[in-house]
């Protein structure tokens, strides 16, 4: 094995637990939500709602008055995952997931801090894909200039030995897809139905539970998927700083036989002779981009002027070069909390061979007709 093989070991838990509490060293992508920041992040998920698009859209027919972010431009600012805990050296790293809670949208010009902390640390046996595996968790929290808490993320990583990743081949059989032109057509088919709902108004009294969202098609995934979502939302490693980086970091980077240079062992998301060194067939993806994906499913349906207030999603799989996505929805439960008008619904990713890759769930507030003015209690818990 080409890329470093750490182990998991009793007192590398240990010395990872030693950081449950304590605030992370985190660094931060965009700390502005600017209008070509806002922009920039959509068109990398592949987000076409005019929202996140067009400032003259918000400031004409916006709630709010001006341009805002989707709710998960949050990833852009800093991705709440469980490696930012670090620890265990060499021992890969798989994206297991978000449990989302928003307070506020937020507007362009916005500034956004975050601070992020290790909550647990859970070791789990004889897992199908590596055996012996650990889970870290961590919570973020994101504020804006006003010291207003934006909103809290929960999020989770697991751990696994590359070696035993490659032993147990849990994905091995797992190949390419290449698509017949009928499965093509359904696909762009797919596209050619979605539509965000925009400024029209979703009203609370209207939905009925069993109500199904119009699907959003994702792919089939290529490099250029993969890398419009790292443009838009990771910091990326590059030219003189990533030797800098894999200096400090050697357990980080490996030596590429055919790039002939020392590479971060995250080009699995790019390169399908790293991947294959961890069992994995082909490149996949990173994880949150299928969140992204779910959250624009939600953002479609419930319009620019709802308010996403939770969003929780598990990745169970890959997802590898060559998979087509559709991103599905349905309303299960619809009730009032106080003065909010609550819808909650079930969302997933699911791909060509029809397995649930990324299951979730989600709260949306709606306007109501049973509120006079509804639109300005929304819009002033909102600021």
């Amino acid at each position: 094995m080409l890329m470093p093989d750490g182990k998991i070991t009793a007192e590398g838990i240990k010395e990872l637990k030693k950081r449950i509490g304590v605030p992370l060293r985190i660094k931060i992508y965009n700390e502005e939500a600017s209008i070509d920041a806002i922009r920039h992040f959509a068109h990398g998920v592949g987000d076409t709602n005019e929202a996140w698009d067009n400032p003259g859209h918000g400031f004409i027919s916006s709630t709010y008055g001006c341009m805002v972010a989707p709710p998960s431009f949050l990833y852009s600012v800093v991705w709440p995952s469980g490696i930012l805990a670090g620890g265990l050296p060499g021992v890969h790293s798989f994206f297991g997931g978000n449990d989302w809670e928003f307070f506020h949208v937020v507007r362009a010009g916005d500034k956004i801090s975050a601070e992020a902390k290790l909550t647990d640390v859970v070791e789990k046996n004889n897992s199908k894909a590596a055996g012996n595996t650990v889970i870290q968790y961590v919570e973020v929290i994101y504020k804006n200039q006003y010291g207003d808490m934006v909103a809290k993320a929960k999020g989770w990583s697991i751990r696994a030995e590359r070696s035993a990743l490659k032993e147990k081949g849990k994905y091995a059989n797992v190949k390419k897809h290449r698509f017949t032109e009928p499965e093509m057509k359904a696909i762009y088919d797919a596209y050619d139905k979605e539509e965000a709902l925009g400024v029209k108004i979703r009203y609370w009294d209207d939905v009925k539970v069993g109500d199904i969202l119009t699907p959003v098609a994702k792919g089939p995934l290529n490099l250029g998927d993969i890398q419009g979502y790292a443009s838009g939302a990771i910091p990326p490693l590059a030219y003189s700083e990533l030797p800098r980086y894999l200096k400090k970091h050697p357990a980080f980077g490996f030596h590429h036989p055919t790039s002939n240079r020392l590479e971060p062992v995250s080009r699995v998301n790019t390169d399908d002779y790293v991947a294959a060194e961890i069992g994995i067939n082909a490149a996949y993806d990173y994880g949150a981009d299928r969140i992204c994906w779910i959250e624009q499913l939600l953002t479609n349906w419930m319009g620019d002027d709802a308010f996403l207030k939770k969003l929780y999603v598990e990745i169970r799989q890959p997802d590898i070069i060559g998979d087509a996505t559709l991103c599905k929805g349905k309303v299960t439960k619809k009730y009032k909390d106080g003065e909010d008008h609550l819808v909650d619904l079930d969302c997933w990713a699911e791909n060509q061979r029809g397995e649930i890759t990324a299951p979730g769930k989600a709260t949306i507030r709606l306007f109501s007709r049973e509120v006079p003015g509804g639109h300005l209690y929304l819009y002033e818990h909102q600021i």
